[in-house]
């Protein structure tokens, strides 16, 4: 019978191997304690599904991210496709252990109609060689002949203001004309100024056009560049157009 046959058949020879197994087992676990610390990032769901919508939708697109690691987490760089656009800034870019941080993006969908996409946004932060990957998906549908998206409104948007006596608009005006008189423009176009965008037009008209470039002029003066006159006014489209798009609301 060779050595090893007595040490195993034998309480001592169990001891032995009982021993070894346990000190492997305690180097491992030093090793491991020793590691430095992972960052660990995770988000709240991997992949956002939108569902169906009608193409010229705009989507939110919501993540949060949270910190699941024993060490702080630098964020390095967030990478998204076009039509995926950042809604706000980022609250911050370090995250402590157990802190989150909300990612909020829109999804513009004109251009996508009739497809199904499903897009990546990389999340790229210090302590990690691979960005953490989080996907959104959907269905477009496209548009029917008879719709338009309200991007093609804000794109080509422009406004008709009758600034005559609401009793000669009544009588008629331009289709789609509203009516704000002379004496009250100014004070109008002053409150309403946060939502008029340099991309806007606001034509104004009277009845042969004087009045109302007197009136432009004094609102590009007080900065209000978005308005212009319509020469020759009411009797100049008239002279041109006749009674085409003219509306009598007596």
């Amino acid at each position: 019978m060779t050595t090893t046959n007595i040490l195993n058949q034998r309480p001592l020879g169990k001891f032995l191997s009982f021993s070894c197994n346990c000190l492997g087992l305690i180097i491992a676990l030093a090793f491991l304690l020793n590691l430095p610390a992972q960052a660990q990032l995770k988000v709240d769901k991997n992949i956002f599904d939108f569902g169906q919508i009608k193409e010229g939708i705009n989507v939110p697109v919501k993540f949060k991210l949270v910190n699941t690691g024993s060490q702080p987490i630098r964020l390095k760089e967030i990478r998204t496709f076009a039509a995926c656009v950042q809604r706000r800034p980022l609250e911050k870019k370090n995250l402590r252990p157990g802190e989150s941080l909300k990612l909020e993006y829109v999804f513009e969908s004109l251009g996508y109609g009739g497809a199904s996409i499903e897009k990546e946004i990389q999340v790229f932060y210090e302590g990690s060689k691979v960005p953490l990957i989080i996907k959104f998906k959907g269905s477009i549908l496209p548009l029917e002949d008879y719709q338009a998206p309200v991007g093609e409104v804000v794109y080509n948007f422009f406004a008709l203001i009758d600034i005559r006596p609401p009793h000669h608009y009544h009588q008629e005006h331009i289709l789609g004309a509203i009516n704000i008189p002379a004496e009250k423009i100014m004070a109008w176009a002053n409150r309403i100024a946060p939502q008029v965008t340099d991309d806007m037009v606001l034509y104004i008209y009277d009845e042969r056009g004087d009045l109302a470039d007197e009136i432009v002029k004094k609102l590009r003066a007080a900065g209000h560049s978005q308005y212009v006159s319509l020469v020759g006014g009411l009797q100049e489209w008239k002279n041109q157009y006749g009674q085409k798009g003219i509306i009598r609301l007596d």
